[in-house]
């Protein structure tokens, strides 16, 4: 099965920040912040759930979380999470499996679409942006693809993240899509952050479009 990651979900939040230090989690922290009372959220790609302990923390009011997580080891690390105060439905499905009629405030892909193709990533792109409201806030963190920047050690690493995760967890690309042309007509670019050297970026766009 493509894109599984059952077999490394109890070591990955370790593994990532043995590599990354804490940048992967800094970058997302950085994002909930513009997160608001009564917002409805979708998670896509979750993980083991710690992102939700930390929207916990923010005390925001009445928030209500639609938590979509392929992995079924994943979905119960993130049940175990301390999330008190939230209002949070788990799917245990890959993204674009999941069909609905609701419509949400934010919306939350950290490292979502280095797993994918491009054929997939415009799929599931214009998916979600038809589930975000208009003013809607998306919150994307990723990799950064940036040829002219990029750096001998980043492309290495890059590539070497590939290779294990293809093994892992069979993820069904080996390129990293650059994402910027995805958000360049219907979305602002509200704030943006950059970590590891700039190897991964944390951006928040609204949907104007």
């Amino acid at each position: 099965m493509p894109n599984d990651y059952n077999n490394i979900a109890k070591f990955y939040d370790a593994l990532s920040r043995i590599v990354y230090q804490k940048s992967i989690v800094k970058a997302q922290v950085f994002l909930i912040q513009l997160i608001k009372n009564n917002d409805a959220i979708l998670i896509v790609g979750g993980g083991t759930g710690w992102i939700l302990k930390e929207i916990a923390k923010l005390q925001r009011q009445n928030l209500s979380i639609v938590y979509v997580e392929k992995s079924s080891a994943m979905v119960e690390l993130a049940k175990k999470k301390n999330h008190t105060g939230l209002h949070t439905t788990f799917i245990q499905k890959g993204i674009e499996e999941y069909n609905t009629d609701e419509k949400f405030d934010v919306v939350i892909t950290a490292f979502l679409f280095d797993n994918f193709k491009e054929d997939k990533i415009k799929s599931v792109f214009t998916m979600l942006d038809n589930l975000l409201k208009k003013e809607g806030i998306w919150l994307y963190a990723d990799f950064v693809n940036d040829q002219s920047n990029k750096k001998i050690w980043q492309q290495f690493l890059l590539k070497s993240m590939y290779v294990f995760f293809r093994i892992t967890a069979g993820i069904e690309t080996q390129e990293l899509i650059d994402m910027r042309p995805y958000f360049a007509n219907s979305y602002q670019l509200i704030t943006e952050q950059f970590y590891y050297s700039r190897f991964i970026q944390a951006k928040a766009h609204r949907k104007i479009k």
